[in-house]
């Protein structure tokens, strides 16, 4: 009688995002996945079908555990609140790795649409947020420029931030920088 197959797979998850977050997915080769999820090859082709399908599950994992909290806080909290309280959760340190999402997005070449779409979203819904938020702002009384625009050049600066930090690991430069964008929403 064949033994049952023994793991967890919020571990395996876990692991496998932090390997493609740290090596992006084109920098990961199967026999690491294998070495840091614990996985068999046989058990790891048979969950995820692919090393996409379980790069797919681990940005859907990384989505769940961090990205909707900041969703979340645009979300209930309403006006220019809402994108301070976002922009107080970056911040930069020695073990910054930037945005998981951020990073999926330059490797579009090497993924398909449905991979690709899971950050893609992710970031329609954050721009989509942020104008709202900055639509409720602007009725406060807190904001008086385009709120689409504002929207469009928070999510290039989300992009550059997670970039800029991973060489930059100053947390004084991290928050003199969201200052600097907090005071240009006025």
């Amino acid at each position: 009688m064949a033994r049952p197959v023994e793991y967890d797979l919020q571990k395996v998850l876990d692991n496998a995002m932090e390997i493609f977050w740290q090596k992006g997915y084109e920098g990961v080769s199967m026999a690491e996945l294998v070495s840091y999820t614990g996985l068999n090859r046989r058990t790891m082709y048979s969950l995820f079908t692919d090393k996409e399908g379980l790069f797919k599950d681990a940005l859907d994992n990384y989505y769940a555990k961090r990205s909707a909290i900041k969703l979340t806080i645009l979300k209930e909290n309403p006006g220019k609140k809402g994108i301070e309280l976002f922009f107080q959760t970056f911040k930069f340190d020695k073990n910054f790795k930037g945005c998981l999402f951020s990073n999926t997005m330059r490797e579009k070449q090497f993924m398909n649409d449905e991979t690709y779409n899971v950050p893609k979203e992710y970031f329609d819904a954050i721009s989509t947020q942020m104008e709202i938020n900055l639509t409720q702002a602007k009725e406060l009384g807190e904001f008086n420029g385009d709120a689409k625009a504002m929207a469009l050049t928070l999510i290039t600066f989300i992009h550059g931030f997670h970039v800029f930090g991973k060489y930059n690991h100053s947390k004084e430069d991290s928050e003199t920088i969201i200052k600097n964008i907090l005071a240009s929403i006025r």
